[in-house]
């Protein structure tokens, strides 16, 4: 995967970032609904203390942390594999597919604009990047979880300084 990039010939490496997809939004929506409703079912066993409450509780956290544990094994693994990442180099943006291969890349230069929307809310936040073309048309849309404030960051900075116009 290292190799495609680098053959891209996009220069230095700014910094890269996860990105995620629909399957990556219902996986976060369901990771919280999970928390939440495990955390109203140990309310409801210390309120109520039905028999064996304890073995019902650790049964709840088990399974809290179970998923917990598999999101934290992913995150680690899509890393080092390289695996939906998306790259910021000094003269272009890379996306990697499921494989790590090269899904989307395009250049600063052939870029007009790029469109920052926002998403927060109590089960889903993230962030999508729209690169528009200089001939108008959606060259590459990219959606990263909002915990990735930095790349975002170094995004809207590099779009700035290459393309001239004001990201928005």
């Amino acid at each position: 995967m290292a190799r495609q990039v680098r053959e891209l010939g996009f220069g230095r490496l700014h910094r890269s970032a996860s990105v995620i997809g629909v399957p990556g939004l219902l996986w976060q929506l369901g990771r919280r609904f999970v928390l939440v409703f495990g955390v109203v079912l140990l309310v409801g066993l210390v309120v109520m203390r039905p028999d064996n409450a304890v073995v019902k509780a650790a049964i709840v956290v088990a399974i809290i942390v179970a998923v917990y544990g598999l999101v934290f094994a992913w995150r680690r693994l899509a890393g080092r594999l390289g695996i939906r990442q998306c790259h910021l180099h000094e003269d272009g943006v890379a996306v990697t597919d499921f494989v790590g291969g090269v899904r989307d890349a395009v250049a600063w230069r052939d870029l007009a604009t790029v469109r920052e929307i926002n998403a927060r809310g109590v089960l889903a936040a993230f962030r999508r990047f729209e690169f528009r073309h200089r001939t108008g048309h959606l060259a590459m849309a990219v959606v990263v979880p909002s915990v990735h404030r930095a790349f975002a960051k170094d995004l809207i900075r590099l779009a700035n300084e290459k393309i001239g116009a004001p990201a928005s």
